[in-house]
């Protein structure tokens, strides 16, 4: 028998440690692949959050919300009640720390949640998408309804309300819709996060005035907790009572505007604006992307005649005024006889108002005391067991018509486009960012204003924003949907 090859021997003995070597790895990263398969793999981690924790500042905001909503409601024949209120403070949602994950591109993940529940920015119902701009929570991306009307991107947010009497006139629903519109904005306020912004202007119809306007800020604040309680106590007075209506109503804090210089954005001198569209200009220098106006008329557009024109209607009313004489009126015995007529008539409803409030029901609330001898108003005050006549003793003339004296305007009326393109110029002189503007027409059930419906949707649409028309049958409907929701 020969004998093995010597080297070939050496070799595989050789060998023998490189062997035992390969085996014991491979029978550990056996080993650790089933530890990892088991332990790691296997089971699935779960994340509990813990329950939603209020704190005393958060009671506190509750309490204050209630404590506006019940004096809100003391001049209303029936009081609509606000919907239960969620504090969206930033400790009110606590969760366990998550591990650090890979940072992944914008492009691979996009998608957008429905429902309730927490999505880029904050708690509340609705939707909005599930990324916010930088880590965390960010800013993002927030959808709201208000009042029906749903803004897909809001986080800069205004409202301008009409505060004036014609709200309050018992065509658009008196006391009772102001308290629906002034809940309805406490409640989105309160759904806000700490990370969206809020601003408040009321105005009401002291013609071009800059004290017809008022703020809760001069600025847009952050919704806090403890801004949002100040704003409750702010806004919950506002025409909550007959005694302090307007921007008498407003207590505490009153920001006084001063426009800033934009005379070199174009802005037509000679044209008077609506009253809104001055609190609108107040609101472009908060810097908000999203604004509500909610008013009871479009209001007046009207420009300032030339010099010539205006003493061409002079003369004509000089004109007429001698030719009234010559036929033997006594203008001043006239204007004597109406103003008689005129403030009996205001004494009378301020009568019946006192007894309206003995009894615990709303006054009526007009702007002009020629509203009292109106066909609907005349019917109101039947129904509620009382009448006022209308004194026309020596001021007819002899065909038997009122002659009411009026005399001659040192303006003219202007096309809507001429406000459009002065709101244009505003947002170019005033703001960095695109904003939508809402605009929300407070009307009676009667009432169909075609001309102003058509003019305010070209308006919004413009503006990237949304008409609608609201009456008081429309805003229980939302108060009452808001009551089932919660």
């Amino acid at each position: 028998m020969s004998t093995p090859h010597p080297n070939l021997y050496k070799r595989l003995t050789a060998s023998v440690p490189l062997l035992v070597t390969v085996i014991v790895h491979v029978i550990l990263i056996a080993v650790a692949g089933y530890f990892v398969s088991e332990q790691i793999i296997g089971k699935k981690k779960i994340l509990e959050a813990r329950a939603p924790t209020e704190n005393v500042a958060q009671k506190q905001v509750e309490h204050r919300l209630q404590v506006a909503r019940k004096g809100g409601g003391s001049a209303s024949s029936s009081p609509v009640s606000a919907s239960r209120i969620f504090s969206t403070a930033a400790n009110a949602l606590q969760m366990p720390e998550m591990p650090d994950l890979p940072s992944v591109g914008a492009s691979s993940l996009s998608g957008m949640g429905f429902g309730k529940g927490m999505g880029a920015v904050g708690t509340g119902t609705g939707y909005n998408t599930g990324i916010g701009s930088g880590s965390g929570l960010g800013r993002g991306f927030m959808s709201m309804s208000f009042l029906g009307v749903t803004s897909q991107s809001a986080s800069k947010i205004v409202f301008i309300v009409d505060v004036g009497r014609s709200l309050l006139d018992i065509r658009k629903g008196g006391f009772e819709a102001f308290t629906i519109i002034r809940e309805e904005i406490m409640k989105l306020v309160n759904r806000l996060p700490p990370t969206a912004e809020f601003g408040v202007v009321l105005y009401e119809g002291q013609r071009w005035s800059n004290n017809s306007v008022a703020a809760f800020d001069a600025k847009l604040l952050p919704a806090t907790v403890g801004n949002k309680q100040e704003f409750f106590e702010w806004i919950g007075p506002v025409n909550a009572t007959p005694d302090r209506i307007g921007l008498s109503s407003v207590s505490g804090r009153r920001q006084r505007w001063t426009p800033k210089d934009i005379s070199s954005a174009g802005i037509d001198p000679l044209l008077n604006t609506p009253e809104w569209s001055r609190a609108l200009h107040y609101a472009f220098e908060m810097e908000p992307d999203t604004i509500y106006i909610i008013s009871g008329s479009q209001g007046s557009l009207k420009r300032d005649v030339s010099e010539a024109e205006l003493a061409r209607r002079k003369r004509a009313y000089e004109e007429r005024i001698a030719d009234l004489k010559r036929q033997g009126y006594d203008l001043a015995a006239v204007s004597a006889a109406r103003n008689r007529a005129l403030s009996k008539a205001r004494a009378e409803l301020n009568a019946i108002n006192n007894q309206l409030r003995a009894k615990g029901k709303s006054p009526f609330i007009i702007t002009d005391t020629r509203r009292i001898f109106e066909s609907d108003f005349q019917a109101a005050l039947k129904r509620a067991g009382f009448s006022i006549k209308l004194d026309k003793t020596g001021w007819t003339n002899k065909q038997g018509q009122l002659m009411w004296g009026d005399g001659y305007s040192d303006d003219t009326a202007a096309p809507f486009s001429d406000l459009i393109l002065h709101v244009s110029k505003l947002k170019r002189a005033l703001l960095k960012d695109q904003t939508a503007i809402n605009y929300f027409l407070f009307v009676g059930p009667d009432e169909k204003p075609q001309s102003s419906m058509d003019n305010l949707s070209d308006f919004t649409r413009r503006n990237n924003g949304k008409f609608e028309l609201l009456t008081t049958k429309r805003l229980k409907e939302i108060a009452a949907r808001d009551e089932q929701g919660n």
